[in-house]
């Protein structure tokens, strides 16, 4: 009996530990305990040799014991701890049970797997309800924006293709926001996703979700993409120029047949979202070298809504200035005025960065005090330039229209020498591309 009743211990137990009334150790089944035969637990646990004893607590308690003990090597082990009286209720032994770890273990990684598997929940949760749309404020006066806004809320209500046209910084997010905002699915998700900004190994997963084991690291359960996530709301794909040709294909197939297929996967699934597009890249150009399909051109070009640099619209410059002055006062709780002189020379300014670039500045102004030193006053730098070059003196002047076009030959020449492209050389004197291919051939420079 007792050889059996061993034999159960050991299968169910790790190792049993006996001590005395005194807390000597007189018994143990562990080979790794026999060490500590003849020693006292009280001594044991000062030197630290296991901490806490559960013995100990047991002898100063006197009833029942169980908690986590800890050694110098760093192993865990559950321990239960039972006192045996004798008939005057005195301890006589405490016999110390050390409990298989390994179930212990196992329960312990299935926590953490479920604490991870939470955490992806929350994650998913999370791009399930993206963040609430930045409703900034479209500031304009110039005709050129006000029928911009009539297009805009003409085709909003229209689940069709767009895309967005115009250099950085013009406001190609805040129109699509408010595509999105003027349409039926206004109370719907809308997401963003800047296709420059994303690794192409990484973008496809974002958009598309994976299934369970599409590659090595795919989480358990797979995972949705954007376009599932956006069903019935709409997705705007910002720097659509940047998409990698073997993405594009299936973008196309999206837009045609109103399916998606995960990574990995083999079924199509149905998915009802508008997409909206947006480049400062030439894709007319793109397509001639290649670099973008041609069909998804145009299929995401069925209706074009360009915006034109602040340049081009000087008119809403003073609004913007205006606007975002009372903005950052408020933000940072200042009260800082703009002077004539300082707003003349904010108006005379090509702004090649455009409203995000005005908007940078004015917040500089009302934190400094002071304008950035690289918005020079463009008139004062192109007078300078002409009596530099031209060599213009006080008596004598020459006959304006002549001296303009000579003025601009000389312009497009210096321009020429330093820019490769007519794109460049647009972007260096702040005007279209377009211009600068028929000033070329208008004064057939070489």
């Amino acid at each position: 009996m007792l050889h059996e009743l061993q034999a159960v211990f050991q299968n169910f137990y790790h190792s049993i530990f006996v001590t005395d009334g005194k807390g000597t150790v007189i018994k143990v089944t562990g080979q790794d305990d026999l060490q500590y035969i003849g020693k006292n637990v009280f001594e044991l646990e000062r030197e630290r040799a296991f901490y806490p004893s559960v013995s100990v607590k047991v002898l100063q308690s006197g009833k029942r014991e169980k908690c986590l003990q800890y050694t110098p090597t760093g192993e865990v082990f559950m321990i239960e701890s039972i006192p045996i009286t004798n008939k005057a209720g005195e301890i006589e032994r405490v016999v110390s049970i050390t409990k298989d770890t390994s179930e212990m273990n196992k329960l312990t990684t299935q926590l953490d797997e479920l604490k991870t598997l939470l955490e992806r929940y929350q994650r998913d949760a999370n791009r399930m309800h993206p963040p609430q749309i930045d409703e900034k404020p479209l500031i304009y006066k110039s005709k050129e924006m006000q029928h911009l806004m009539e297009r805009v809320k003409s085709v909003a209500s229209v689940d069709t293709s767009i895309l967005i046209l115009g250099e950085t910084g013009v406001g190609k997010q805040i129109v699509a926001n408010r595509i999105h905002i003027e349409s039926h699915r206004r109370d719907k998700p809308f997401f963003t996703v800047n296709c420059g900004a994303i690794p192409d190994n990484l973008l496809e997963s974002e958009l598309f979700g994976y299934e369970e084991g599409a590659f090595s690291g795919a989480r358990k359960g797979g995972k949705l993409g954007i376009f599932e996530l956006a069903d019935k709301g709409t997705v705007f794909l910002d720097e659509i120029g940047e998409l990698p040709l073997h993405l594009q294909v299936k973008l196309l197939h999206v837009l045609q047949e109103k399916t998606i297929m995960r990574v990995g996967g083999g079924k199509a699934k149905k998915v009802d979202v508008r997409i909206i597009t947006a480049t400062n890249r030439k894709l007319e150009k793109m397509v001639e070298n290649g670099t973008f399909r041609q069909d998804l051109y145009y299929r995401i070009n069925i209706i074009p809504i360009h915006i034109l640099p602040l340049r081009d619209r000087r008119e809403d410059i003073s609004s913007l200035i205006y606007h975002f002055l009372d903005f950052f006062n408020k933000k940072y709780d200042r009260s800082v005025h703009i002077h004539a002189n300082q707003l003349e020379q904010l108006l005379a300014y090509s702004w090649p960065g455009n409203v995000r670039e005005l908007e940078n500045a004015i917040e500089r102004f009302t934190v400094t005090g002071q304008l950035d030193s690289n918005i020079k006053h463009d008139k004062i730098v192109a007078l300078n330039f002409i009596e530099k070059e031209m060599g213009i003196s006080d008596e004598e002047f020459p006959r304006l229209l002549t001296f303009l076009e000579e003025v601009e030959k000389m312009i497009l020449k210096k321009a020429m020498g330093r820019c490769k492209t007519t794109r460049e050389m647009a972007a260096c004197l702040g005007v279209n591309q377009s211009t600068i291919v028929r000033k070329i051939q208008k004064y057939k420079i070489d």
